[in-house]
């Protein structure tokens, strides 16, 4: 047991993690994401986890890209310019925290959102039954 580590990160997540390369995409994806399109290896953790704790315990330990100016993506199925779900907004602030400074996000449709996840290099699911939701993390530079 390693201290201070989240019991979220499991051997398989946190090999796939240290896997990554510097600019690399994780997907993290909840309920209601599209099953056929995940392509890529998938971490499943338990049923009962929501999307904010996987969020909080991976990115304790994955640095996001400083180079990129929005190092997530978040998938949008509201179609409002100004409806931003609760789970994106409590995402952002676990990156902000994590990361010790603001992060800015895009948001993109089920398309494009599905396109850029294909390339992720591990994709890690969510039991929940919360919202559809999902987000993409590029990896930066430890």
């Amino acid at each position: 047991m390693l201290k201070n580590l989240s019991p979220l990160l499991s051997g398989a997540l946190l090999s796939a993690l240290d896997s990554m390369q510097d600019g690399d995409t994780l997907t993290l994806v909840g309920s209601g994401y599209p099953e056929e399109s995940l392509t890529t290896p998938i971490v499943h953790l338990e049923e009962d986890v929501t999307t904010e704790a996987a969020a909080e315990a991976i990115l304790s330990v994955f640095p996001l890209d400083t180079a990129d100016p929005s190092p997530i993506v978040f998938l949008d199925l509201a179609g409002e310019p100004y409806d931003v779900p609760d789970v994106a907004f409590a995402v952002n602030g676990i990156a902000s925290d994590a990361e010790l400074r603001r992060i800015p996000m895009t948001r993109l449709d089920l398309e494009p959102f599905v396109e850029l996840a294909s390339r992720s290099a591990v994709v890690v699911r969510v039991g929940s039954d919360a919202p559809p939701c999902a987000f993409l993390f590029r990896r930066g530079i430890l």
